[in-house]
């Protein structure tokens, strides 16, 4: 989920496979219970912190959008190839393109937003590559990727990447990496499996029959709100974090002549 203009947390496609917490359910609470993407949410708001108005933007890979308010003080420009999600509206994007031929010259942008996209295409190197290349010299990329995760968007769901998987492809396009840093450890991931139950016990035939309700609603009740909330706590009991959603990534484009 992500936070809409008034500021309360909506669906987005990693929340498809469970039933939606109720609007009444505290923001705070939200945020550690959908752990799927209370970290990236963090590291965006980090992001959009560090650039200054003005800042010209690439949301490469943006969907429907979702992280254009955050971006509100720069020069934000959003591009997709808008075949991921039929249900998806992408009226809102300044251009749909591959992310292997972006259209935009060599160094047009101070930085690029890359969240959970590369497992998205085929040839992610080559969009990195693309990516450096309308980056300006000294500009950063900032990139998500999953290391652990159900099929989506299918059939345009190709890899899954570990933290050294993402520092090869990121250094072979020509970046070079400032830090990487997972989403979470073993329990946030628990506790992201463990809130999909009612949608394997109650299969989306049954879910409307009166029987299923109580059973849906306790299991609601410990399985996607109490037992989540424990877990979030648990996590910083994981120092090693090699189970994880995936990770996080900053790299810039060396300086010419470097």
């Amino acid at each position: 989920m992500w936070p809409d203009s008034s500021g309360r947390w909506q669906g987005s496609k990693v929340t498809k496979r469970r039933e939606r917490l109720p609007r009444y359910v505290p923001q705070w609470i939200q945020r550690r219970v959908e752990v799927n993407v209370y970290n990236l949410y963090n590291f965006i708001e980090q992001v959009s912190a560090s650039l200054a108005s003005g800042t010209r933007v690439l949301d490469a890979g943006a969907g429907q959008g979702r992280f254009k308010l955050e971006f509100a003080h720069t020069r934000y420009v959003g591009v997709d190839l808008a075949v991921g999600d039929v249900e998806w509206d992408y009226s809102g994007l300044d251009a749909i393109c591959d992310l292997v031929r972006l259209p935009f010259g060599q160094g047009t942008f101070d930085a690029v937003v890359c969240t959970q996209v590369l497992e998205h295409v085929p040839e992610p190197l080559q969009v990195l590559r693309e990516i450096s290349r309308v980056l300006r010299p000294e500009g950063r990329l900032f990139l998500s990727a999953p290391q652990s995760w159900h099929q989506h968007q299918k059939p345009y769901d190709y890899y899954r990447y570990t933290s050294f998987g993402i520092r090869y492809l990121v250094e072979r396009a020509g970046l070079k990496v400032e830090s990487i840093r997972p989403m979470g450890g073993y329990f946030w991931f628990l506790s992201f499996q463990l809130q999909n139950i009612n949608y394997w016990l109650f299969p989306r035939g049954t879910r409307g029959r009166r029987w299923t309700w109580p059973l849906r609603a306790l299991f609601g009740l410990i399985f996607q709100l109490i037992m989540p909330l424990i877990l979030f706590y648990l996590d910083r009991l994981d120092r090693i974090k090699d189970e994880t959603f995936g990770h996080v990534c900053v790299a810039v484009k060396p300086a010419e002549g470097v």
